[in-house]
């Protein structure tokens, strides 16, 4: 049986999942997410079979239920969803989506399970990125005189397609994850930049406690 959801607006046009387990946020969002940013599946229509044996060949297991601990996938990413290409949908899926299903227009959805203070940080400034013209715009400008390139290497070797990498790029360097966006000496000038653009942004978001 699954457990409960907690759906939060946290600001417009973002939208905030809670779940009580690592293994309910994973195993929720697994396709939405991977269509949206895997290297290997972006863009395409793929099982949860298809995708498990790709994962256990690359990684030497099929780990993914550990190793991510958040999620964020912008309204696009839905659309094959709805429409079908993925049928048959998981449960999980058809609750994920039927979240959702009423929305228009542009909007975000991060997924973080519970106790996960840093994870949600890091999902919030992909949230931003998406929705937030000028907090994207700032970021932009804060990056162009600093070489990420060794960093967005680090995160396209870990499993991000290369659509993704910019984005990825401020949101570990505002909060990092394990060995993913541990920052040069080079680039501690711009963490501190994202960092206190980010505060300055993500205080108009209302986000709950715990």
């Amino acid at each position: 049986m699954s457990g409960k959801i907690v759906k939060t607006r946290v600001g417009p046009g973002i939208y905030l999942l809670r779940f009580k387990t690592q293994y309910e946020l994973t195993s929720t969002f697994l396709r939405v997410q991977e269509h949206y940013e895997s290297p290997e599946f972006h863009g395409r229509v793929f099982s949860l079979e298809q995708y498990m044996d790709w994962y256990a060949a690359r990684h030497g297991n099929f780990t993914y239920y550990q190793d991510w601990s958040g999620f964020n996938v912008p309204s696009t990413a839905f659309a094959p969803f709805h429409a079908g290409a993925f049928d048959p949908l998981t449960r999980k899926e058809k609750r994920l989506l039927g979240l959702f299903a009423r929305l228009r227009g542009r909007f975000y959805v991060i997924g973080v399970y519970e106790g996960r203070g840093s994870t949600l940080t890091h999902e919030l400034a992909h949230a931003l990125f998406f929705t937030d013209a000028d907090y994207r715009s700032k970021v932009r400008e804060a990056m162009r005189p600093y070489d990420t390139r060794a960093l967005g290497r680090q995160l396209a070797r870990a499993g991000y397609a290369q659509h993704v990498i910019e984005d990825e790029t401020q949101a570990y360097l505002i909060a990092p994850s394990g060995k993913l966006g541990l920052a040069s000496k080079a680039l501690m000038p711009l963490r501190r930049k994202l960092r206190a653009l980010f505060h300055e942004h993500a205080a108009k978001l209302s986000v709950p406690a715990g």
